[in-house]
C-alpha cells in the first residue's frame, strides 16, 4: 500500500510538471502575441498619420483615449483620438506627408503596456518621441493615452541597416558566439549623433547573442542600460521584413558570431547588392563582419571585393593559444585573399579603416566610429 501511495504521488507530481510547463508555453505564446498585437496597433497609428489615412488613426486609438501635446508656443493641448484622426485630411488620403515613422519600444505588463516610437519629419528637422499607453480590451490592444517631446533633428531621412547573427555558438563545439557589442554600440551612436536611423537585420529575426560587453567603457553601459537600444537587438527585423530601397548604406558587424550564417546567406546578399549596385549605397564591415560580405558577386560575376583594399582583423594578432582558436581555427585575412581582396591592418588596439570606392572596412571594434564616420562622408558627396 506504501509502494502503491508512493507510485501516485510520482504520478501526480509528474502531471503537475506537465502541466507547468504547458502553462509556461501558454504563456509565452500569448505574450508575443500580446507584443505583435500592440506592434501592429502601433503600424497602424504610424501609416495613418504618415499617409493621411483617419480609418488606420482611428482604429490605433480607443474611442475615448486622450492625447497629451504641445500646442503653440508650448501651450498644453488636449484632444481625443478623433479629433486626432482629423488633423489629418481625407482629401489626401494616401499621400505621403513627409512623416517619417518607427517603432522603438514596447513593454507589456499583463493587459496593459507602453510603446515609443520615432517620428521624423526632415523638412522641419525636427523628431517627435511618441509615447503610448494601450490597454487590452475586449481581446483588443488600443492605444488609451499619448504624449509626445519634440526635438531638433537631421534634415534628411536616411536609414542604415547592420547586420547580426543569430549563432550562439561555433559549428561543431560547445563553444559561445555572439555578435561584437562595442561595434554595435559605437557603430550606432555614431549614426545616431548624425541624425541617421539605424535598423538590425538578422537571418531568423529577433533577439540575438552579444558579446565583449564590457561596462568599465562608460559608452557600452549607457546603451547596455538603454532600453530603446537592446530592445531593438531583441526584435531585430528577420532578413523577409526588410526593403532594401529603404536603406542608404548597410554595415556587416563582427563578432564570432558573424562568421556563421552570414557569409552564405542569399537574401542578406541580394539585399546589399542592391543597395550597392542598384541604388548605388554604401557597404561596410567591420573585423570579422568581413565574412558577410566576402561572397557578394556582382552582376558581372565577379566578387565585390576583388581587387579591392580592406582591412579586417589580421592573422597577427590572432591567439592561437585560445580555446575559441583551437576549436574553431579562423582567419578572416585569409578569407579575403581568397577571394581577391587586397588585404592591409594597422596597428593592434588602434582604429584602423580603409575606404575603396563605396566599400568600407574597418580592422577591429576600435575602428567602429571610424567605418560610421566614413560612410556618412560617402553619404553625403
Amino acid at each position: 500500500m506504501q509502494g502503491k501511495t508512493m507510485i501516485q504521488f510520482l504520478v501526480r507530481t509528474v502531471l503537475a510538471c506537465c502541466l507547468l510547463g504547458i502553462t509556461a508555453v501558454s504563456t509565452a505564446a500569448t505574450a508575443d502575441q500580446d507584443e505583435h498585437a500592440i506592434q501592429e496597433t502601433v503600424r497602424l497609428y504610424l501609416h495613418g498619420t504618415s499617409f493621411n489615412v483617419q480609418g488606420e488613426i482611428n482604429q490605433a486609438f480607443h474611442a475615448s483615449a486622450r492625447l497629451y501635446l504641445d500646442g503653440k508656443d508650448d501651450a498644453e493641448w488636449e484632444l481625443s483620438g478623433p479629433e486626432y484622426a482629423k488633423l489629418f485630411s481625407d482629401e489626401k488620403k494616401g499621400q505621403f506627408n513627409g512623416r517619417h515613422g518607427r517603432l522603438i519600444n514596447v513593454e507589456v505588463n499583463g493587459k496593459v503596456a507602453t510603446a515609443k516610437a520615432e517620428i521624423h519629419i526632415p523638412r522641419q528637422g525636427v523628431r517627435y518621441v511618441d509615447v503610448f499607453l494601450l490597454k487590452k480590451i475586449a481581446g483588443n490592444w488600443k492605444i488609451v493615452s499619448k504624449s509626445a517631446h519634440r526635438e531638433p533633428a537631421a534634415r534628411h531621412a536616411r536609414k542604415v541597416l547592420l547586420v547580426v547573427s543569430n549563432v550562439h555558438q561555433y559549428p561543431g563545439t560547445k563553444v559561445n558566439a555572439g555578435n561584437n557589442f562595442p561595434e554595435l554600440a559605437y557603430t550606432y551612436d555614431a549614426f545616431r549623433k548624425a541624425g541617421y536611423a539605424v535598423d538590425f537585420v538578422s537571418p531568423e529575426g529577433g533577439a540575438v547573442p552579444l558579446e565583449m560587453i564590457v561596462t568599465s567603457d562608460a559608452l557600452l553601459k549607457k546603451y547596455l542600460y538603454n532600453s530603446d537600444f537592446m530592445w531593438a537587438l531583441a526584435h531585430t527585423k528577420p532578413v523577409a521584413d526588410v526593403k532594401a530601397d529603404e536603406y542608404a548604406g548597410m554595415a556587416f558587424v563582427g563578432g564570432g558570431a558573424a562568421i556563421v550564417g552570414i557569409p552564405d546567406n542569399k537574401p542578406l546578399q541580394d539585399i546589399a547588392l542592391r543597395i550597392y549596385e542598384q541604388q548605388g549605397g554604401v557597404i561596410a564591415a567591420i573585423c570579422h563582419g568581413t565574412e558577410g560580405i566576402k561572397n557578394l558577386k556582382l552582376s558581372d560575376g565577379t566578387f565585390l571585393i576583388q581587387g579591392k583594399v580592406l582591412t579586417s582583423f589580421p592573422d597577427a594578432f590572432l591567439n592561437k593559444e585560445s580555446p575559441i582558436y583551437k576549436a574553431y581555427p579562423f582567419s578572416a585575412e585569409g578569407s579575403i585573399k581568397r577571394q581577391g581582396g587586397i588585404f592591409r591592418h594597422g596597428a593592434s588596439g588602434q582604429s584602423h579603416v580603409e575606404v575603396d570606392g563605396r566599400l568600407v572596412t574597418g580592422m577591429s571594434w576600435e575602428s567602429s566610429v571610424g567605418v560610421a564616420e566614413s560612410m556618412i562622408r560617402l553619404f553625403e558627396q
